[in-house]
């Protein structure tokens, strides 16, 4: 097993912590990983996410890694572009969310860090954090709502996706 390399998010946000969640799962940290780093099923998990396409950036174009880009188009939203900064498996990643449209999405310096402990039992805890500073007004009241609804039912789905 690789060795767990801890992720320093102020490299790079120096944004504060806005959302943190947290869930154990009965599966390993190697198939919880597999499932939430699997681009292109994000769709089936993370409520809105219309499509994904994948750009990488590396030797190896075919596998994430740091540098990689995840595009997503996102159902009355717009797009955002999710940059890997931190690409760890069985122990999770991170990546920068930069919005397509300022006015949907009233982030910036955003990045989310979905971190994997082995848990006792074999089982794995996930740690879901989204550091960002706000802009703008129009958007960022709804969204102060909508994002932590989001996470908690992508968290759900992921769960069910494992079928726990």
């Amino acid at each position: 097993m690789p060795e767990l390399i801890k992720f320093n998010v102020k490299q790079h946000t120096q944004a504060p912590l806005r959302l943190a969640f947290e869930m154990d799962f009965h599966a390993t940290p190697e198939l919880l990983f597999k499932t939430i780093s699997d681009h292109h099923s994000v769709i089936n998990w993370v409520p809105l996410m219309k499509s994904v396409s994948m750009e990488h950036h590396h030797n190896n174009a075919h596998e994430c890694g740091v540098g990689s880009v995840r595009h997503c188009s996102l159902r009355a939203m717009g797009g955002i572009d999710e940059t890997i900064l931190w690409w760890s498996p069985p122990y999770g990643y991170a990546f920068k969310v930069e919005a397509k449209s300022r006015i949907m999405m009233p982030t910036t310096n955003h990045v989310s860090v979905m971190q994997i402990d082995r848990l006792a039992d074999g089982g794995s805890h996930l740690t879901w954090h989204h550091y960002y500073d706000w802009r703008g007004l129009f958007m960022r009241h709804i969204t102060a709502i909508m994002f932590p609804k989001m996470m908690k039912t992508a968290l759900n789905n992921i769960r069910k996706i494992l079928h726990e």
